[in-house]
């Protein structure tokens, strides 16, 4: 049995970094969501709520978004999950900046090869990644997968019903940034149904995952791993327990939003 070996120096490949990108997509939906619920709690329960379908082609929806009646544009998703976690948390683990824009181009993206790095909507991991054994035989390393503990505990507390619950509230956002990014004919809806299905479909993986360094980052070294879409291969590398855990949070989830269950 090899010893850790922890890379200080080694910047983490894209598949890598993807792994704050696919929990805090998750992970913001829900936790907004709480604060939405904390706040109705305060509002006053005689103002009445006006269903307002978003303005689309229907016959391309398949899975159709009944948003609620409020002005969507007015809403902060970085000012209610800051308000929910404190301001010092949630600068640690979350991007402000176009937090609604960095979500839905990083869902969009997930299925492929690669992803924009620079609209990741949250923090990395903390701690180096780490490999176990020698040059001629490096696998990855298990210390990777605790790295991955703080987004996880999020996760399985997350409340599926209350995400949903504020993805509809917000969702004239995320249908805006999903046409501004170059889908003026897309239903976002209908793109992260697509997205979870593809994640759930991730390969098992071996008990022991063999990794080469052809240049500077790490690869797998099968090449049918290798070959798996960026966010297939964040799940690989983030450990089976730990995909086994966002894997049901995302069929709780598309359970929610599709039109017909899997």
């Amino acid at each position: 049995m090899y010893a850790p070996k922890r890379e200080q120096g080694q910047e983490p490949g894209s598949d890598e970094r993807l792994g704050r990108w696919i929990l805090g997509g998750i992970v913001l939906i829900a936790i907004g969501a709480g604060v939405w619920y904390w706040q109705k709690r305060q509002a006053p329960d005689d103002q009445p709520v006006v269903e307002e379908p978003i303005a689309t082609d229907e016959s391309r929806i398949l899975n159709p978004i009944e948003p609620t009646g409020e002005d969507a544009a007015a809403l902060s998703a970085s000012d209610l999950i800051a308000a929910l976690l404190g301001a010092p948390r949630f600068e640690s683990m979350f991007v402000p900046d176009e937090l609604v824009r960095r979500l839905v181009a990083t869902v969009d993206n997930l299925p492929r090869q690669k992803v924009a790095m620079q609209l990741s909507p949250a923090q990395p991991p903390a701690g180096a990644f780490m490999t176990v054994g020698p040059e001629d035989q490096i696998v990855l390393g298990a210390a990777n997968f605790e790295r991955y503990g703080p987004w996880i505990e999020l996760v399985n507390t997350l409340d599926a019903d209350a995400a949903v619950a504020l993805y509809r509230r917000l969702y004239p956002q995320f249908q805006a940034a999903y046409e501004s990014l170059g889908n003026p004919d897309g239903y976002f809806n209908d793109r992260i149904i697509e997205v979870i299905d593809h994640l759930l479909a991730t390969p098992e993986p071996p008990e022991t995952i063999a990794l080469v360094r052809p240049n500077v980052l790490y690869e797998f070294a099968d090449p049918e791993l290798e070959a798996q879409s960026a966010g297939r291969k964040l799940l690989l590398r983030m450990g089976p327990g730990n995909a086994a855990r966002v894997k049901m949070k995302l069929r709780d989830i598309r359970d929610r939003i599709a039109a017909r269950k899997r």
